[in-house]
């Protein structure tokens, strides 16, 4: 069994509770994403996931399509 990932990205909007809850659902529903934790005040987002069920680009896509614009990766 593949250990799972753990990635952050960057992201910019984030501002409130419900920006951060909106984000952690839609990452959230994707197959193969273990955890989420989104961080308002640092402009993260932590993302446990094992990577032969779902990548980054599914992940970025996301948080895109929460509505919030990344700004890179770490």
């Amino acid at each position: 069994m593949p250990l799972p990932e753990n990635k952050t990205f960057r992201v910019q909007g984030m501002q409130c509770a419900h920006c951060k809850k909106a984000v952690e659902a839609m990452v959230g529903k994707l197959s193969g994403v273990e955890s989420v934790d989104a961080d308002i005040e640092a402009g993260t987002v932590t993302v446990k996931y094992n990577a032969e069920q779902v990548d980054t680009e599914a992940i970025e896509g996301a948080i895109a399509g929460a509505g919030y614009d990344m700004i890179g990766s770490s």
